[in-house]
């Protein structure tokens, strides 16, 4: 065991030097400071691989099917469940969890049934346990054509955000409590490739998954769309999932980074620039 723990290490080691190595040194970013960067490896990085949220104390992330809970300080995972999607959604095709979000105990999760994308659902699962609540709620189809990439609670409104993951022109409203649709609000310019969103004083931020990589401001009253921070990563990663950290020198990106081997994720943190 003492053996296979060292080769074990060792090779994660090399992997890790050969994934960093293909993606190159990221760039200075526009607009953000990047204050930390941490990688996961291998099965680490598998569990990992789509959404995040955090409640301050834990970091949630998604995969294709798992959920997991982790350690805001050692990121270690403390809980994990590998098989999230609920039976009655499996039945249905559903085979991908999106961009997650957290409010008052609960994970928000977006689900859908690629690559037909007939069926789009949002899940509602207990933060502590991970564990599916029985309730799920489906979406339009109309207003989700390529599925739900991603869903964003805003709290102080009462509603739930989603758009069309490509050439979004519409922000759907809906209402946290039922999740009926309340309105469509009309974007100020098309997004493409949003990956994640999360609510911040007001504002909805989101991180798109093309060029170089771009986070973007959203007022969700108006519609009116611009660039928070352009972050200068290689456009041979995949952007994935983003969470929000409120701190007392202001809000924290969390932004995850899926390498070009597809075999690590990498968390990169930002802070906006003066």
């Amino acid at each position: 065991m003492f053996i296979f723990k060292k080769f074990w290490a060792l090779l994660t080691s090399i992997l890790l030097i050969v994934t960093l190595n293909a993606e190159g040194t990221p760039g200075k970013p526009q607009g953000a400071v990047l204050t930390a960067s941490h990688t996961f490896m291998l099965e680490q990085a598998l569990l990992r691989g789509q959404g995040m949220a955090t409640d301050g104390k834990y970091f949630y992330f998604s995969g294709n099917y798992f959920l997991n809970t982790t350690d805001m300080k050692t990121m270690e995972t403390v809980n994990k469940r590998l098989l999230a999607i609920p039976p009655v959604l499996l039945l249905k095709g559903c085979n991908h969890i999106g961009g997650i979000c957290c409010y008052d105990g609960k994970i928000y999760a977006p689900i859908e049934d690629g690559p037909d994308y007939l069926n789009s659902f949002i899940a509602i699962y207990d933060a502590a346990t991970l564990k599916f609540t029985g309730k799920y709620y489906e979406l339009p189809h109309d207003l989700q054509l390529a599925g739900v990439a991603w869903c964003a609670v805003d709290a102080p409104r009462g509603y739930l955000y989603t758009c069309e993951w490509s050439n979004a022109k519409v922000l759907n409203v809906f209402n946290l409590n039922d999740m009926k649709l309340v309105k469509t609000v009309l974007l100020s310019e098309p997004l493409d490739r949003i990956q994640d969103a999360e609510m911040y004083n007001g504002t909805l931020y989101l991180s798109a998954d093309i060029g170089t990589k771009v986070v973007y401001a959203l007022n969700p009253e108006t519609g009116a769309v611009s660039v928070a921070f352009t972050r200068n990563v290689s456009s041979e990663i995949e952007t994935e999932g983003m969470t929000i950290l409120p701190t007392a020198d202001g809000p924290v990106f969390c932004i995850m980074d899926v390498g070009p081997m597809r075999i690590n994720v990498v968390l990169r943190q930002y802070k906006l620039a003066n």
